[in-house]
């Protein structure tokens, strides 16, 4: 991984929508006050001094770095029960966590910007996927050491994708003093009569540090209190089950023991269902017309990735450290997709000379199957220099390459069954297309006077997308190729010139280009085939920030506004008969990718707590407020799927009892409600789901030398509330419980 330089400024210690819920949290605050005896230290919620190199590239705390940052480390990571990586950093302001009504595949949302617009790391090193949803993210939970998370448009130090932010999940490398350690844990989660299991080894041996980790996981259909959303307390088609394993081997050389070279390995395997919402379904036969079957099956998305890292570093003169990683990736993914719509009989005029005036059609039923077998490819490296060449700055300097390839394999059917007898039409087709993406990017960090620091960086991106027409059979598809250039800039000012206290202002701009499925692919939507657009530009956003941090002995405080706009947003439309919204060669009955959209985002993102003096208790609040506005072709609105208001906010406490670093945490995670409007042939069409609050409570311990043993219960949505978070995701769990334990020898 990257390190960074070794300046005082960045390695200093700092001492420096329920009425009940807010009630619960009121009396139990009185109670837990009295526990609590000892202002020691203990597991912060708001990590300003912790390390990080997200944002810079290089090692600087939270509290000094330049863009809007967070960490969800060990300790965080430990005192959780989390299904996915995505629930871990759920409550990280500005971050909302998404499915697709698709259990186990969690995606990430950062201030609104959709899923295929933040870039998912794994150890420094992008994980695509090229879906029009985003990157899932297949890792297990146990394998992972730390989480960093940056919000806000960051293509200069990540390239792209990076328009909501950047998401680095970092794992676990050996035990260092330990020759062999082996943990072993599990999971039972009720809300899905679920459990996940894993297995690790790891320690140092010489010169030599590893580790390896393998879990299980297996999910039935999720609880959910009856109602809108299931009439027997289950939401069928949501069981999912997973496998994975992973390795770590790290070798330290050199006289100063100041190189470091590291081999990584990982497989996940995900076999998911897909759950189906039953206001979808709007109509059945004989009574009415509409969609009368939806399914979705995933029964398939494996991972594969191995990577290799060096660093060194304190290597004298103006080099300070050197970084260089290279890494290839596949993801294998089924998806099966079955739509039926049955059209009642209806009566037609007749074109004829003769005959009756008018003549009956159907009623008659169509069905469109299609699956998609993919091969998506990546392969890429990385090299950076850090340097020290001249006094009060420090620069680094790097190239990237990345390549995605997706193979695809499509076969569709479409039947349609009416009085005079059924008709199919179906085929298949190969596609296979790439994106090349060549990078070379520069920050500088200068010292303009004490305590005034300017980070300016630049990077220019050279992509290059095509199909591989001797490889594709689909003669439907657009054909060529398509070379873009994007040059992403940014400018950070921080001033640290009060006590405790860091002032931050900073303009960024970020970037995505095209999927390969936008440019070059044909796809089943619903009833709907979809068709890719080589000439498609580039998305593009541009950030404005002011940001106020304060980390005092009992009050730390991260807050930061913000005002974003993006532009040339990917939307797929219709093609009229006139041709006025339609790029040629597409036909006027095609439906075809387009830039159409624009989106304005600003709000506030809050972070604090506060511990009472004399005690180990902790009142906290995260959350956000975020204003979003979409320009379609057509019309603007701020019903985009955003709540206005989002957060947690709760009382943690601490406390030894024999031997037991015992804590306790009560809590309300709450938002408003949203609504969703887009456009549609006929106008528009606007979803929307209520506001929402939920009351939980988790407490947990651990004993023994290194917290060897560990004990975590969550008891989730106490008030058994039925309610959905957002459009796309899957309806909340009900009252449930989750215990983890674990243990190291």
């Amino acid at each position: 991984m990257y390190t960074g330089p070794n300046s005082a400024r960045r390695l200093r210690t700092r001492r420096n929508r329920r009425a009940q819920g807010v009630s619960a949290i009121a009396c139990c605050a009185v109670s837990f006050a009295l526990i609590g005896t000892h202002d020691e230290a203990h597991a912060q919620l708001v990590e300003l001094n912790e390390l990080t190199i997200i944002g810079t590239r290089t090692e600087v705390t939270v509290q000094d770095n330049p863009r809007s940052v967070s960490v969800v480390d060990q300790k965080q990571l430990e005192r959780q029960a989390p299904l996915s990586v995505g629930e871990a950093i759920r409550d990280i302001p500005g971050v909302e966590l998404v499915d697709s009504s698709v259990p186990g595949m969690k995606r990430l949302r950062i201030r609104g910007e959709s899923s295929r617009r933040v870039t998912i790391l794994l150890d420094g090193q992008e994980i695509t996927d090229h879906s029009t949803y985003g990157t899932p993210i297949l890792i297990n939970p146990a394998a992972i050491e730390r989480i960093d998370v940056l919000r806000g448009p960051a293509s200069v130090l990540y390239g792209a994708k990076a328009i909501g932010g950047v998401v680095d999940i970092i794992t676990k490398k050996g035990v260092p003093g330990k020759a062999v350690e082996v943990e072993l844990g599990g999971t039972y989660y009720s809300g899905t009569d679920g459990w996940q299991g894993w297995a690790s080894a790891g320690g140092t041996l010489g010169n030599f540090d590893y580790r390896v980790t393998a879990g299980i996981a297996a999910h039935d259909d999720q609880r959910t209190p009856k109602g809108e959303f299931t009439s027997t307390g289950r939401l069928e088609t949501t069981a999912w089950n997973t496998d994975d394993i992973s390795a770590h081997l790290g070798y330290t050389f050199g006289a100063e023991r100041n190189h470091y070279f590291a081999v990584k390995a990982q497989q996940y395997r995900l076999d998911s269902e897909s759950w189906k919402d039953p206001s979808t379904i709007t109509g059945s036969p004989p009574d009415i017309g509409g969609l009368t079957d939806f399914t979705i099956d995933l029964p398939q998305r494996d991972l594969r990735k191995v990577g290799v890292y060096y660093d060194a570093k304190d290597l004298g003169g103006p080099v300070a450290k050197v970084h260089f990683d290279a890494y290839y990736q596949t993801v294998e993914r089924l998806f099966e997709n079955n739509v039926e719509v049955f059209v009642p009989q209806f009566f037609v005029p007749n074109p004829g000379p003769v005959g009756p005036p008018v003549f009956s059609v159907g009623p008659f039923t169509i069905g469109n199957r299609a699956t998609s077998d993919d091969t998506l490819t990546n392969y890429g490296a990385t090299g950076q220099i850090d340097l020290e060449a001249f006094r009060h700055h420090y620069t680094i300097v790097g190239v990237e390459y990345l390549a995605d390839v997706l193979e695809t394999d499509k076969t569709r059917a479409q039947t349609e069954t009416s009085p005079s007898g059924t008709t199919v039409d179906a085929g298949t087709s190969f596609q296979q297309a790439r994106i090349d993406t060549l990078s070379v990017f520069a920050q500088d960090d200068w010292e303009l006077v004490p305590n005034l620091n300017l980070i300016t960086g630049v990077r220019y991106n050279y992509i290059e997308t095509k199909l591989e027409e001797s490889r594709s059979t689909d003669a439907a598809l657009p054909t060529g190729s398509v070379t873009q250039h994007e040059t992403s800039t940014s400018v950070a000012l921080t001033y640290t010139g009060f006590q405790n206290i860091t002032l931050r202002a900073l303009y960024s701009s970020g970037y995505i280009n095209p999927t390969l499925i936008q440019s070059f692919s044909r796809t089943v939507a619903g009833n709907q085939v979809v068709f890719g657009n080589p000439d498609l530009e580039l998305e593009t956003a541009t950030n404005y920030e002011l940001g106020f941090r304060f980390d005092g002995d009992h009050l730390a405080v991260d807050v930061v506004g913000y005002y974003t706009t993006s532009e040339n947003y990917i939307t797929r439309v219709e093609c009229q008969a006139s041709g006025a919204t339609c790029p040629q060669p597409f036909a006027a009955d095609d439906t075809v990718y387009i830039n159409a959209d624009e989106a304005t985002t600003w709000g506030v993102e809050l972070v604090t707590q506060y511990t009472i003096p004399g005690t180990r208790v902790t009142p906290y609040v995260t959350g956000a407020f975020t204003r979003r506005r979409l320009d379609f072709e057509q019309f603007s609105t701020y019903d985009t799927n955003v709540p206005l208001l989002s957060g947690r906010y709760g009382l943690r406490i601490e406390h030894d009892i024999h031997g037991i670093n015992a804590w306790a945490d009560l809590f309300a995670r709450t938002s408003t409600g949203v609504k969703e409007t887009f456009p549609t042939e006929d106008g528009s069409t606007t979803n929307e789901v209520d506001g929402w609050s939920t009351l939980n409570f988790a407490l947990g311990g651990t004993y023994g030398e290194n917290d060897k043993y560990r004990l975590v219960v969550e008891f989730a949505n106490l008030t058994d509330e039925e309610y959905r978070p957002l459009n796309d995701a899957l309806p909340g769990v009900g009252r449930s419980v989750a215990v983890t334990a674990a243990a190291k020898f």
